[in-house]
């Protein structure tokens, strides 16, 4: 099988955009791969909702709970 295209994250000056956009691209990979999933748009939807919130708020830290929500998907989608 072909692989597929690694695509960067976009630059921006904050680091939690860049890492939370390749969250998304994961999320994005894993509901290609394997169809359609209600549970993979929802993850989707959340994790766009926290990049528009640190975008609008100029945040530099996430919370406990987000951030133990990131890296629950992250271990989620890992080896999808």
């Amino acid at each position: 099988m072909k692989s597929t295209k690694k695509r960067p994250a976009k630059k921006t000056d904050n680091p939690i955009i860049g890492k939370l956009l390749r969250l998304k691209y994961k999320i994005n990979e894993a509901y290609r791969n394997g169809g359609s999933s209600f549970k993979n748009i929802g993850d989707k939807k959340w994790v766009m909702n926290l990049i528009s919130d640190v975008r609008n708020n100029n945040l530099t830290k996430l919370s406990k709970e987000d951030m133990l929500h990131c890296n629950g998907l992250w271990r989620t989608y890992e080896g999808k």
